[in-house]
């Protein structure tokens, strides 16, 4: 999803900054923006490390001057019951999802209050406010990001920052199929046959287009919710 958007704002003109934890996917991503006619450069990022996340902001403004719009996609996730949940597993999905939602909209907003202007885009999850079984960590995280949007968009509001948040629902990504049989997978598209249980790309791009455009200029602190949970 979150490469689909960078082709998005680069078909629309925005100069790109695709941030990886895996810089070579980063750099391939990249490139392909380039050769259709975008401008783009990739970073590596770690987004639960502060200094990381700084000197991901900092290369951008570096090679583009400013900051005007940041869309945190990163998120892991896993499907583990409460009884059997480490410490450890815990802790590596609240460090991304929440802990990376936080240190990069704190970045960005630091960056975008110089020039008094920007838009913040946090993507959560209908799991974050109905719940699932097999990822209370992952839910936890999310209903975080959603608690987390709508209190920053209040603190940054006289900075002309606009903070909202995406809950895109499943997609047809890896990280959405994984622990899935192709049965079990089939079973879940069925229970939606109008869209087929799957949030289209254009559903998203669609939606992050329009948040950052003109036309969107006073909407902040929303959560936009594409799927039932």
């Amino acid at each position: 999803m979150g490469s689909e958007v960078c082709a998005a704002l680069a078909e629309d003109g925005l100069r790109v900054v695709v941030a990886d934890f895996r810089k070579d996917d980063a750099e391939a991503l990249a490139a392909r923006l380039r050769s259709g006619g975008g401008e783009a450069m990739a970073v590596g990022v770690d987004v639960g490390d502060k200094q990381s996340v700084e000197a991901m902001v900092q290369g951008a403004i570096d090679a583009y001057g400013q900051l005007d719009v940041q869309i945190n996609f990163a998120g892991l996730m896993g499907r583990f019951p409460i009884a059997e949940m480490t410490e450890e597993e815990w802790d590596r999905v609240i460090r991304v999802n929440l802990r990376g939602v936080f240190l990069c909209s704190q970045a960005a907003a630091a960056a975008m209050r110089t020039r008094q202007g920007g838009r913040i885009l946090n993507v959560a999850s209908g799991r974050g406010i109905a719940g699932a079984p097999k990822s209370a960590h992952y839910a936890a995280s999310k209903a975080g990001v959603i608690a987390f949007t709508k209190t920053m968009a209040v603190e940054v509001a006289s900075d002309k920052i606009l903070v909202n948040n995406i809950c895109p629902g499943r997609a047809e990504t890896p990280m959405a199929r994984a622990g899935y049989t192709e049965e079990q997978w089939q079973a879940i598209l069925a229970l939606d046959p109008l869209h087929g249980g799957l949030t289209q790309k254009d559903e998203i791009t669609g939606l992050v287009r329009y948040l950052v455009s003109d036309a969107a200029r006073y909407i902040t602190g929303q959560t936009f919710l594409l799927r039932t949970p």
